[in-house]
């Protein structure tokens, strides 16, 4: 594979202060190519404040409005030579069939091909991990007869503080399932924070469900030490060339394994404005792919 067989995506929550327009046409200009949308509904304490990642966006896509606009979406994407490619919406496999209706169809309409659909969140506190696994699992065999009929795949995200943070632990459920019908977003940054496996064993474990990758970084910080004299840490995220993992030995585990699968780009390092954190990371991105 070269650098060229690669392609490169954008997942639109690291773009707050752009409008639509805005974004397309900056994805145009750094050649990226795959869009993923992120229905949300902003907050209500949050509209008045500055942009943000999670918080205030200026693209105001909600679940209803990504349904309602579906086509108009899609076919502004196709005119810039660029393709609608998953959504994420704060979706969880626990909620309702009525709300996982509404993400699955906006997928579908937008030609997506995939939602975001994360399992249920895990007590913090002791539990049978045994039999949450196994409710789980069932409640997926549910959430896909809701799916496949219209065409969607289901993804799980590879995220922290979640009840796959790791690759062993989203293999329990994927090897119930074909990988046509539930896959894993293999999200790197979150990689840095909890679930870190040596990136060969991570992508042996999981490698036939990996559906795409987030690109992103993150590190470690310190907030000082407890009574006891023990330190403390936080995250942080941060430019992926930055991360406490090495993301080229990442992509190298990939592309070993022959997993070519779109890259999108998720970098939330604040301060810096999202434009300028997309194309700091296209740039990176496009240096690392040239040598591996």
């Amino acid at each position: 594979m070269t650098a060229d067989s690669y392609v490169l995506g954008v997942q639109a929550t690291m773009l707050p202060e752009l409008d639509f327009d805005e974004q397309i046409a900056l994805c145009q200009r750094l050649g990226v190519t795959h869009y993923t949308l992120r229905p949300r509904i902003i907050k209500a304490d949050q509209r008045d404040k500055p942009y943000s990642n999670w918080g205030n966006h200026r693209f105001d896509l909600t679940p209803q409005r990504l349904l309602d606009e579906a086509d108009a979406l899609r076919k502004q994407l196709a005119d810039a030579g660029m393709r609608p490619f998953g959504t994420v919406p704060q979706a969880s496999a626990d909620q309702s069939d009525d709300e996982l209706r509404l993400h699955i169809n906006g997928a579908a309409a937008v030609g997506a091909g995939r939602v975001r659909i994360n399992p249920a969140m895990y007590p913090h506190k002791p539990f049978d991990y045994a039999a949450f696994l196994d409710a789980v699992i069932k409640r997926y065999q549910e959430v896909l007869k809701l799916s496949k009929p219209a065409g969607v795949k289901v993804v799980m995200e590879t995220h922290a503080n979640s009840f796959v943070a790791g690759a062993a632990l989203a293999w329990n459920i994927c090897k119930h399932f074909d990988p046509a019908d539930l896959g894993v977003i293999f999200d790197l940054p979150n990689f840095a924070r909890e679930g870190n496996n040596r990136p060969a064993l991570a992508v042996a474990c999981i490698g036939k469900w990996i559906d795409h990758v987030h690109l992103g970084g993150a590190r470690r910080i310190s907030r000082g030490y407890d009574a006891q004299g023990c330190r403390l840490v936080t995250e942080e995220f941060c430019p992926f060339t930055e991360s406490d993992i090495h993301v080229p030995s990442w992509l190298v585990a990939l592309r070993d394994a022959g997993i070519n699968v779109p890259l999108v780009i998720e970098e939330h390092a604040d301060p810096q404005p999202g434009a300028q954190r997309l194309e700091t990371a296209v740039h990176s991105l496009r240096r690392v792919l040239a040598v591996l």
